[in-house]
């Protein structure tokens, strides 16, 4: 039904006591499917679900539903949005469009996508079915098999067009039908390349134990075995099956170097840079199509990040500098829905691995002008985030410029790249999240020598690109580096949480600039600004910070956190501000459009134990697993409307279960959430907390972060089959 009418006890906003409820299976509506006994699998365009159950559960239902008028008013509510059941057309599993590019007698390649609720047994049924039809035919062939992160089942192959009809539209266990998916790796390619330098200069400043760094896998095209400047900070190697086995291009030591050696100035600082960040080599290159640009299978990708993460588990920073030139709404119904069910697959991996994965915001297409023009081409839709970068509980990266030099389009420093691309991500969340250094364009939207930042390339030299992918694992070093500087305040045996991380970066994160005339263009390409480890390590005077991580149980469950927040500061401060980031890593379901995280924390805070609520601040996005509020404590102060009586506040947090979980998963109730908080005084005449803190009594003990519980069950279950 395109509605439910309800009534309503507002007569001012509803003078009849009526109103029309729209349907929307992804978002309330969808847990209807739940109460029924059905699995949602996908919500469409329009609004309408693909539900499955098997052929008993159907025919209970049909009979149920031929009686409704005999039943009472609760079943018959469990009804109210559903009209009618149909069988899926074939337009939901092929895209038309892709269909007749393809040739009538010649084998074009395919990928089929099974219905993710098959069991073992199933599949294999419907892939013998689908060979005989081929080779009775002589229309195709079946050339690989795979397994998505959902535990989806997947078959590539080569089949005439009459073929791939025939499938889509008589096979119904099949979900999609569609070309190989790709991204691309690539940087904007013209280069400046730097001098070579004597072997024993480049050496000279080696660190004696690169195995003592952080490291941070580089999912990308590869990096050469013998590099002259990278060998060294090796710390393994991943290549999925079918993967090549040797580097594709530059891309792949451009973005391990900066993953080592940071930002460089100049040429000549890279040279003389240390390292400080060791680099998994993961590859999911393919080899160039033609156009010179280096492909990423999608399908690669999870393989890669199962794969590093099976080899080397204390590997938790994953940089995957891949996207798109077009924006996720540009591709065709069938292909943008696949892309968000690899984001999906991204999401729920970190929520199943406790990890932080960076993802590039993308480029825009070399030579493209938008409309209207930079500044304001935020209000250009095809200047949109790509798939890859529109995630939950990934760290979005975009780009701004660094230096001034001749001829760049952006004259001023700490501005977003003119390429890099523009949130909101998903259900217009705050995507991306956090901007790196990047470079600039000329005015054409082209590159010339002096724009870009430096890496390292394949062959050991100096080269000046700009892009996103060189942004991003700046990012990437910075949450390694963060890593372990917070495991300093773990107890042997326990880690710090990829979201306790995520949650401190956020809170100590600085604009790369405050200019207002950008002030939009900003917020959606650089989100919180330059990402900073240094605050772990050398204090702001004038504030304190304090961070905490746990775990949720259930969603029954309430944690409740005691904050301290010191009479003597709130006495003595002007104007006193606590800032309060609260992040989690939820699971996600492709299905819940609206929503896209299927679960939400929420902060409640006390003034005390057993005291009153304080008010939170409005706004903030009703499911994106990043809460940043900033409470003002005038009206606790002692002199204040309602004074706060104790130094220890309560924080109280729970989750609830907002959105259905994909279908064949079983999702942990535990949530992990972490926060990070500062007080600050933005006063005239600041009072720093930090002197009221230590003062505490609990103060002695605020040194060692919450130890995580021993895990005891699979964070995710891919359920083998249905009863």
């Amino acid at each position: 039904m395109s509605g439910v009418e309800k009534s309503s006890t507002n007569k001012k906003k509803y003078p009849t006591g009526k109103y029309r409820e729209p349907t929307e299976f992804g978002d309330v509506h969808g847990k209807v499917f739940d109460r029924l006994g059905l699995d949602l699998l996908q919500v469409t365009d329009d609004g309408k679900a693909v539900v499955h159950a098997d052929k008993e559960k159907f025919k209970q239902l049909m009979q149920r539903s031929g009686s409704l008028a005999n039943l009472g008013a609760r079943e018959q509510s469990r009804w109210a949005t559903i009209e009618a059941f149909t069988v899926i057309p074939p337009e939901l599993r092929v895209d038309t469009e892709w269909l007749q590019t393809l040739k009538a007698d010649y084998f074009s390649e395919f990928v089929i996508e099974l219905q993710p609720v098959l069991n073992a047994v199933e599949v294999d049924r419907v892939l013998r079915a689908i060979a005989a039809l081929f080779a009775e035919r002589k229309t195709g062939k079946l050339t690989g098999t795979g397994t998505d992160f959902s535990g989806r089942h997947w078959v590539r192959g080569q089949a005439t067009q009459r073929a791939v009809r025939t499938i889509a539209k008589d096979f119904f266990s099949v979900q999609a039908i569609h070309a190989p998916l790709y991204s691309i790796a690539a940087s904007i390619s013209k280069t400046r390349i730097g001098s070579a330098r004597p072997a024993a200069a480049a050496s000279s400043k080696m660190p004696a134990d690169p195995q003592t760094m952080p490291c941070v896998a580089v999912v990308d095209l590869g990096i050469p075995d013998d590099h002259q400047r990278l060998r060294e900070f090796r710390r393994g190697q991943f290549i999925p099956q079918d993967a090549p086995r040797a580097p594709v291009g530059n891309h792949g030591s451009l973005v391990a170097s900066r993953v080592v050696y940071g930002e460089c100035e100049s040429e000549d600082d890279l040279w003389h840079s240390p390292g400080s960040c060791t680099f998994y080599d993961a590859r999911v290159g393919k080899y160039p199509d033609g156009t010179g640009i280096g492909r990423v299978d999608d399908k690669l990708v999870m393989e890669a990040l199962t794969g590093v993460r099976g080899a080397a588990p204390d590997v938790r920073v994953f940089n995957l500098s891949i996207g798109d030139t077009r924006p996720l709404g540009a591709f065709p119904h069938v292909e943008q829905r696949e892309k968000r069910l690899a984001l999906r697959d991204l999401d729920n991996f970190v929520f199943a691995n406790d990890c932080l994965v960076v993802v590039a915001a993308g480029n825009s297409k070399q030579g493209v002008i938008p409309n209207p023009a930079y500044p304001d081409h935020h209000q250009d839709p095809s200047w949109a985030l790509g798939p890859w970068a529109c995630g939950f509980n990934t760290l979005v990266c975009g780009s701004f410029v660094p230096r001034l030099t001749p001829n760049g389009l952006v004259a001023h420093v700490g501005w977003p790249s003119p390429f890099t691309r523009i949130g909101p991500g998903l259900c217009h969340a705050p995507i991306p999240s956090f901007g790196a250094a990047g470079g600039n364009t000329d005015d054409a939207y082209g590159s010339h020598p002096g724009l870009g930042v430096w890496g390292f390339s394949a062959n050991g030299l100096p080269e000046d690109h700009i892009g996103t992918s060189q942004a991003a694992p700046i990012l990437a070093r910075e949450a390694a580096l963060t890593l372990q500087r917070l495991s300093d305040f773990c107890v042997p045996g326990t880690q710090p949480f990829g979201v306790t991380a995520r949650a401190f970066l956020t809170l100590t994160a600085t604009p790369t600039t405050n200019d207002e005339t950008i002030r939009v263009l900003a917020q959606r390409t650089l989100g919180n600004g330059r990402a900073d480890v240094r605050r772990l390590t050398s204090p702001n005077a004038g504030s304190a910070v304090i961070l905490w991580q746990g775990c949720i149980e259930s969603p029954d469950d309430k944690v409740r956190v005691q904050l301290p927040i010191p009479l003597a500061w709130l006495a003595e401060a002007e104007k006193p501000v606590l800032r309060l980031v609260l992040c989690s890593d939820p699971p996600v379901n492709e299905a819940a459009h609206a929503k896209w995280a299927c679960r939400r924390v929420k902060p409640v805070l006390h003034l005390s134990p057993d005291g009153p609520t304080v008010t939170a601040p409005r706004g903030g996005h009703q499911s994106f697993p990043v809460i940043d509020r900033p409470y003002k404590l005038d009206r606790y102060k002692p002199s204040g409307e309602t004074p706060a009586t104790e130094d220890l506040w309560l924080l109280e947090l729970s989750y609830d279960e907002i959105a259905a979980y994909p279908p064949a998963m079983n999702f942990d109730p535990r949530q992990r959430v972490a926060f990070a908080a500062e007080l600050l005084d933005v006063g005239e005449s600041p009072a720093d907390p930090q002197t009221a803190m230590q003062a505490l009594p609990i103060a002695i003990t605020m040194n060692r972060l919450s130890i995580q519980p021993v895990p005891i069950r699979s964070p995710i279950i891919v359920r083998a089959g249905f009863s």
